[in-house]
């Protein structure tokens, strides 16, 4: 039996979803200025020749790791998708039973049983293909958070080899300073969609 209770349940359980991809959007756009950050950034290491000869190798790193997020980002946008159909899947389901039932209760009839039966059989069938999915995107954005730990000491070391680059290290330490702003959005969006994949993990118990 479904109550108003589960019905409820279940869209919030379809908000949650909306916001994970929501927060995709954040995770993907400054994933892609990380990127144009490297290109920038190897564009001036370039100019000041032996003066930042120690950045050279950073703005590879950069450019592995932003490249990198951007591609788990995009497979994780393929993932929503599906996770939206499934979360969407289980509010019509979740929300049809709550009707059949309410029917039920006014006149019993055997089609109504039998609508129930098969309802609360589809209900079970999305509900575990969503906690599938809610699985796998998971892991993804564990991916990302190791993605952004290097970030982090990139960032760092970056810093320390754009002091050394003289009339250049201004412009340089601005990419250090761009890595840490951008890195720290994407974990901040990150960490808000592992507590979404939490608490839905637990909703659907």
């Amino acid at each position: 039996m479904i109550s108003s209770h589960q019905a409820t349940m279940a869209i919030n359980n379809f908000v949650r979803v909306a916001n994970i991809i929501t927060n995709l959007d954040t995770i993907l756009s400054q994933a892609k200025n990380l990127s144009l950050t490297a290109k920038n950034a190897r564009v001036v290491a370039l100019r000041a020749g032996d003066a930042a000869f120690g950045f050279k190798p950073i703005t590879n790193f950069i450019d592995e790791f932003s490249t990198q997020t951007i591609k788990t980002t995009s497979e994780i946008s393929k993932l929503s998708n599906q996770l939206f159909a499934l979360a969407l899947a289980v509010v019509r389901c979740t929300d049809l039973q709550h009707q059949l039932n309410k029917a039920n209760s006014i006149k019993q009839h055997k089609c109504i049983a039998t609508l129930q039966q098969q309802s609360l059989c589809d209900l079970k069938q999305k509900t575990r293909a969503l906690e599938q999915a809610i699985f796998s995107l998971e892991s993804y954005f564990e991916d990302i958070q190791k993605q952004m730990r290097s970030a982090e000491y990139i960032a760092v070391t970056s810093r320390v080899e754009a002091s050394n680059a003289g009339e250049f290290s201004h412009s340089l330490e601005s990419v250090s300073d761009f890595i840490t702003d951008s890195a720290r959005k994407i974990k901040t969006a990150v960490n808000e969609n592992l507590q979404e994949i939490y608490e839905l993990r637990g909703a659907l118990r």
